[in-house]
């Protein structure tokens, strides 16, 4: 213990001084006051609405909305005009059975409402209700929130200390199979491969536990290796996604199966391997990890999401959505020089911009849920958020690229964002306002999800200078540094009262590397 403290000292002692602690004030080049406003101003705009003539309807299982939504109702014939009306008091006509709430969202209080929509001819004779729908109106952004309660870089830092106390990260430094007492061990590819990930972190940052670190990665990366499927089979160098049986390890639909896009954490920890020793096995690993995905492509440039482990036969026709592969081949190419991934990205961009873009299906693909759903039962912010931010990263970036990227952060804030909500019967607020929910049928603030946000709202930043996006995704980070355990370090996965020590590494890892480009994008964008 005498030595953690001592290790921590010397760490901050360098990287504290030099770490700045930016305030809203100092940041931004506008008040709250008028940014409050045009958020509310923007909120009243419909977020990729339905049309009955080509635009699918996305929301027929939401339940919350921030902006004005778009409802799918069908007309009567002989209809003239149609009436909204909300919770029995507030109306108004229009033209259309789709018509946006736009006219009266701003009058609309916060919390639940319903909706009734009825039909009139030309004289004013009611033909008849078209349909209802409960909905929720979400709080708006309202800043400011909580300042940063300590620097980006250090809440980072001692994100990566944290581990470096854990028996169960400690355990890899004698032993090349992992800890079954961490239950999260069971997801092979995620955890495991982020254990890696951040095994290289600490090397890198924090000297004193190199060589512990060093060992720790090479032998997570030996067992994944072990694990893997042999050269020639269909999913060759591809870890399963289920290890044991543990947490969902054990579900029947899970035995023997393994996720698509689950191998791309593990070619990326190689590169992180590779990246730290220069040993070219771990480079090789993580390209024949790609070169799979190559030879399992489909024709329309998509993967299915779920798969007989040794067959590679799909389960159903659920199709992933591959943003996160094409960032790895995109690092493949920018990082290593290997163009052979080329066509195959762009066949996979265009996938999602031909089909996933056009059908706003944005269904979620996570290991420990079902696979098994409808259309739109099941979205999530991870997938979009990721692709607005490849869509503006984009060279030669065009006008229409522009809009839809933004179009899919407004989809994201509207479905996944908490600006506000209400206190439970204590008084006590129970999650981390301002915080983001991972998906539909996870309705908990989730820190990877909030740094998807971050990320997107920084690139949209970028592009349009805009102060309301640089606003909300510092509040964002900020609260990252308030939920971090002051004494140990640990991120917790989970934003909520109550939750214990819920830690799934690959978050911890995503907020980890959020703060560091924070930092550096603030102390960048304020000289």
């Amino acid at each position: 213990m005498k030595r953690y403290g001592l290790v921590i000292l010397s760490i901050f002692v360098f990287y504290v001084l030099r770490a700045q602690q930016y305030s809203y004030e100092k940041v931004l080049d506008k008040d709250f006051i008028s940014l409050n406003r045009q958020a509310i101003r923007e909120y009243s705009i419909p977020v990729r609405p339905g049309d009955n003539d080509g635009m699918p309807f996305w929301n027929k299982y939401a339940k919350s909305f921030m902006f004005a939504p778009v409802f799918e109702f069908v007309g009567k014939d002989k209809a003239k005009y149609y009436r909204y009306t909300v919770n029995d008091t507030i109306h108004f006509k229009a033209d259309t059975p789709i018509a946006s709430l736009s006219e009266i969202w701003n009058v609309l209080s916060i919390g639940n409402h319903t909706l009734v929509v009825e039909a009139f001819d030309k004289k004013n004779r009611l033909l008849g209700e078209i349909g209802r729908r409960d909905f929720i109106k979400k709080y708006p952004f309202k800043g400011p929130y909580n300042e940063a309660v300590r620097t980006y870089r250090e809440t980072a830092l001692k994100g990566l200390l944290f581990f470096s106390q854990q028996p169960f990260f400690n355990h890899w430094i004698k032993n090349q199979e992992p800890d079954m007492r961490h239950g999260y061990n069971s997801y092979a590819c995620k955890i495991i491969g982020s254990t890696i990930s951040i095994a290289v972190a600490i090397a890198r940052y924090i000297p004193e536990y190199r060589e512990n670190a060093i060992q720790i990665a090479k032998n997570s990366a030996s067992f994944l290796i072990r694990l893997s499927q042999p050269e020639g089979a269909p999913l060759a160098y591809f870890p399963p996604t289920y290890y044991g049986d543990k947490m969902t390890a054990k579900r029947p639909e899970n035995v023997g199966k393994t996720m698509m896009m689950e191998a791309v954490y593990v070619a990326n920890a190689f590169l992180d391997m590779y990246d730290l020793l220069k040993d070219k096995s771990y480079l090789d690993r993580a390209v024949n990890i790609a070169r799979t995905y190559l030879k399992l492509q489909q024709e329309d440039g998509s993967w299915p999401i779920k798969v007989d482990f040794c067959t590679a036969e799909p389960v159903n026709d659920a199709k992933s959505t591959p943003t996160e592969l094409i960032l790895l081949f995109d690092r493949l190419k920018n990082d290593y020089g290997f163009t052979e991934f080329v066509s195959s990205r762009e066949k996979a961009f265009d996938y999602v911009m031909n089909h996933t873009m056009k059908t706003y299906d944005w269904r979620g693909q996570f290991e420990d849920m079902t696979v098994f759903v409808q259309p739109y039962e099941n979205m999530t912010n991870c997938t979009p958020s990721l692709f607005a931010c490849l869509l503006l990263d984009k060279k030669n970036l065009s006008d229409v690229d522009t809009e839809k990227a933004l179009e899919l952060i407004r989809f994201c804030e509207d479905q996944f964002v908490l600006w506000g909500t209400p206190a439970d019967g204590n008084g006590i607020v129970p999650i981390g306002i301002p915080c983001v929910f991972e998906q539909y049928d996870y309705q908990t603030p989730v820190d990877a999800s909030a740094c998807n946000m971050i990320n997107a709202y920084i690139r949209a930043y970028n592009k349009t200078k805009d102060a309301l996006y640089l606003a909300k995704a510092m509040s964002l980070t900020n609260n990252i540094t308030v939920w971090q355990n002051t004494a140990s370090g640990f991120l917790p996965t989970l934003w909520k009262i109550g939750q214990g020590k819920d830690l799934w590494m690959n978050c911890a890892y995503e907020s980890i590397k959020t703060l560091f480009f924070m930092d550096n994008y603030l102390n960048k964008l304020v000289k």
